[in-house]
């Protein structure tokens, strides 16, 4: 289908460039013009005007939805070479009556196109006025075949083998008749355009921006083309204008639709205005500007309330308010139900693309909306549970070590007593043998002790518990390997969970630092900031440390990013390496178990 369409068109260009080209240079070779104006500029502007029409149709396929007024154009520009063919058929009885009677036919596919546009469908009243037309030339068509007779001196014509009453006068007057007919529909087009155009607000005039000139210039024309025909006038180099504005007249077609096209693709830029988020206020302007219409209004379906909203929250006006006059609204839904109302100037309704873009592009924006509330709740759904689940684990260390220090620790404290008791009698006894059992139990007893000690150490350091922050980075400072400087510049107390993370990130990087890096000095700096707390741990070591998975400092990113925390790390091959956690806290963060004191 579409092969045979392509196929059609072809042929039909083809044909018509062809006419007009082998018309105007037949015309030259016999230099039989017959009233037509003669000369090669003639020429060039006759077959000028049929290329624009043919070019013209050829976008018009291309960017119109509806094939007609392509179609439009090509009738209009095979027509037009009728007038050159009309003086070289005049030796034909039989050929030149129906081709006199056609000349002006192509009046009338260039009316229909100044009425189809831009969409490129008729109005009652459009189709009113193009039955006029084709009723007044079909009148003059059967006249010329029935009556039209002029005199072989006067036109050089063979008889009209048609004629049923022939009259010598018959086409003088038949010419005039039409070209009233004409000039009256011209006038009524070009009112109807005018009044459209003046009375219609800033989108349809926009729109339609270049054909009221077109059609002025064409009225000119047809004024000009009835005086000369009537009066015998010769208009000189004002006879340019007349195939002027009919060449105008396709360029103004499709220009508007390429004004209207360049439209939609303004459209799209909307998505990039609300890529982050949906403002309705700033969705409003943006579409209103974009269009040129700044009386269009956005109402936004609000699901709660089941009615439409104004960009402000109020309700939409009445409907008797809102059906004025050259108004229209477009309705945007999608599969989840109403999403919003747009209520525009009427012309803009006459590109259903555009329409169809502005439904697209707001879909996308509110689509995309949809999708990034729910990322982000899903993302901060994520944060909760994943914190949830490092605070269970801190509430499950800390009843561990709870545990170990109140029932195993303690237990072992007092059979360590038990031993120290049971040594010394047996020494008092003289059983020197069952005194040294009992040291070397007590010594392996000592032994378990310190590691239940570390262990427990290990899942829940205590001193953040008997003490604080500051505290228990100075122990871990002191524990290690390396001389650490330790400086906490701030004396707030946190939440469990965060003093808890500090604590072992600053453990695993003073770890790193001894064991990997081979730094010989470290230093740990601690301050407030606002709602957040920085942590900095900076070693001389060997330096080139990165994030890996599986490795401390990915774990310690880890641990920081569960509490909503962020770790950025700065290492340079031989220039050692920094790391700086920050974490938010509340202003009043405070401790969140209420028992640091045990």
């Amino acid at each position: 289908m579409n092969v045979a369409r392509s196929w059609l068109r072809a042929l039909a260009v083809t044909v018509t460039i062809a006419s007009n080209v082998l018309a105007q240079v037949a015309s030259a070779v016999t230099g039989n013009y017959g009233p037509r104006p003669q000369g090669l500029g003639w020429a060039i502007v006759f077959v000028a005007v049929a290329f624009v029409y043919v070019v013209c149709a050829i976008i018009a396929w291309k960017a119109v939805r509806s094939p007609v007024p392509g179609w439009l154009m090509i009738g209009a520009a095979l027509l037009w070479s009728a007038g050159a063919w009309y003086p070289l058929a005049r030796g034909i009885g039989w050929l030149w009556p129906p081709v006199a009677g056609v000349t002006d036919l192509w009046a009338i596919f260039v009316g229909a196109l100044v009425l189809c546009y831009p969409t490129g469908r008729f109005s009652r009243t459009d189709r009113i006025l193009l039955l006029a037309g084709s009723g007044a030339i079909l009148v003059r068509f059967i006249g010329t075949l029935l009556f039209s007779s002029p005199s072989g001196s006067e036109c050089g014509c063979v008889q009209n083998v048609y004629a049923v009453l022939p009259n010598d006068d018959a086409d003088f007057w038949l010419g005039v008749a039409w070209r009233a007919v004409g000039l009256a529909l011209m006038i009524t087009i070009a009112v109807r355009l005018a009044v459209r155009w003046f009375t219609s607000s800033l989108p349809a005039r926009r729109v339609s921006f270049v054909m009221p000139l077109a059609i002025v210039l064409w009225c000119y024309g047809t004024v000009q083309d009835s005086l000369s025909f009537t009066l015998g006038w010769d208009g000189g180099w004002l006879q340019f204008i007349p195939p002027f504005a009919i060449a105008l007249i396709p360029p103004a077609f499709v220009g508007g639709v390429f004004y209207a096209r360049g439209l939609r693709s303004r459209v799209a830029d909307l998505v990039i205005v609300a890529r982050d988020k949906v403002d309705r206020a700033l969705w409003e302007s943006s579409l209103a500007r974009t269009l040129h219409d700044p009386s269009l209004r956005v109402y936004w379906w609000d699901e709660q309330q089941r009615a439409f909203l104004t960009s402000d929250g109020e309700h939409v006006p009445d409907d008797g308010d809102r059906d004025r006059r050259g108004r229209s609204t477009l309705a945007i839904d999608s599969d989840q139900g109403p999403i919003a109302l747009i209520e525009h100037d009427i012309a803009l309704s006459q590109d259903d693309r555009l329409l169809d873009a502005v439904s697209s592009a707001l879909l996308l924006s509110v689509d995309n909306d949809r999708l990034r509330g729910r990322l982000e709740r899903t993302i901060q759904e994520l944060r909760e549970s994943r914190l949830r689940i490092v605070e269970e684990g801190y509430l499950a260390r800390r009843r561990l070590e709870r545990d170990l220090h109140d029932g195993s620790q303690q237990q072992l404290v007092s059979l360590a007593i038990s031993l120290r008791i049971a040594t010394a009698k047996a020494e008092a006894a003289g059983n020197t043998e069952v005194a040294g059992d009992l040291e070397r139990a007590s010594a392996q007893l000592a032994d378990a002790l310190k590691e239940l000690r570390e262990l427990a150490r290990g899942i829940h350091p205590t001193v953040l518990t008997d003490g604080d922050l500051g505290s228990a980075l100075e122990e871990l400072g002191q524990r290690s390997h390396l001389p650490v400087e330790v400086r906490v510049d701030t004396t707030d107390r946190f939440a469990n969970v965060i003093e808890e993370t500090i604590y072992y990130s600053v453990s695993e990087c003073l770890a790193n630092a001894a064991k990997h890096a081979g730094a010989r000095n470290c230093a740990v700096l601690v301050t407030r900031r606002d709602d957040n707390v920085s942590v900095v741990v900076k070693d001389d070591g060997a330096g080139g440390a990165r994030f890996e998975p599986g490795g401390g400092l990915e774990g310690i990113r880890d641990r920081v990013e569960a509490v909503n925390g962020r770790a950025e790390l700065r290492s340079v091959t031989g220039l050692g390496t920094i790391l700086e956690l920050t974490i938010p806290v509340p202003t009043s963060a405070a401790p969140d178990d209420g028992k640091r004191s045990e």
